[in-house]
């Protein structure tokens, strides 16, 4: 896990002649070989915020490795969709994990305890509550052969009661699931074309990846 190798060293810093020495984390991701079911879905939304969560004022700065599933190391991409470990497809598809980082960006600057492994809760500058809630499920399957997921419905139970509270305080809602802001469900739906895709696939599965819109209560 991340956290246990950011926390690992954090420690070893702090034990060390040099206890002030900066912390820096230039790459990090779920895996280290291509998995479609882990990089591609939307697995990556509580694995993303938890290890922000748990990594909170343990680094001076943590990077996503990588930006784009397109470079040099992995060769030419034949197929979007290949477990890369970019927030980006090839053809400039967004990916789950994009939309992730977008939404955790719109936190507070200033975090609140909670006494929760699924909630991210902050204050905004303005005296607002920003808040992030994610359901951790596995992906559903491991290694570079994909396995389609079943028709499964992240916070399934927890929505009515979300719909409710946000009628009452008047709060808005934004998040990805198998539904919202995720190119991969229509890509499967397509059959997962192995070759060039075509200006049509491209632009359908761009707006399936696109970030959802507010209001959503996920």
């Amino acid at each position: 896990m991340v956290w246990r190798a950011v926390q690992m060293v954090h420690d070893e810093i702090a034990r060390s002649p040099y206890p002030k020495t900066p912390l820096i984390f230039s790459e990090y991701n779920a895996s280290y070989s291509n998995e479609p079911n882990v990089t591609d879905s939307t697995f990556m939304g509580p694995w993303v915020a938890n290890n922000i969560r748990l990594c909170d004022g343990l680094t001076e700065s943590m990077s996503y490795w990588a930006f784009s599933d397109v470079f040099e190391e992995q060769g030419v991409v034949r197929t979007p969709f290949y477990g890369g470990f970019g927030l980006v497809a090839a053809d400039h598809i967004p990916k789950p994990a994009l939309n992730v980082f977008r939404i955790l960006h719109k936190l507070g600057d200033r975090r609140i305890a909670v006494e929760s492994d699924s909630v991210l809760a902050t204050e905004t500058q303005n005296g607002g509550l920003a808040i992030a809630l994610w359901d951790y499920a596995p992906p559903t399957g491991t290694g570079a052969a994909y396995t389609m997921p079943a028709d499964l419905r992240a916070f399934e139970d927890l929505r009515p009661q979300l719909q409710k509270r946000r009628a009452q305080c008047g709060s808005r809602g934004v998040g990805v699931d198998d539904d919202h802001g995720n190119a991969l469900k229509v890509f499967d739906a397509m059959g997962r074309p192995p070759g060039d895709l075509t200006q049509d696939q491209v632009a359908r599965l761009r707006a399936a990846g696109a970030m959802p819109r507010p209001n959503i209560c996920i």
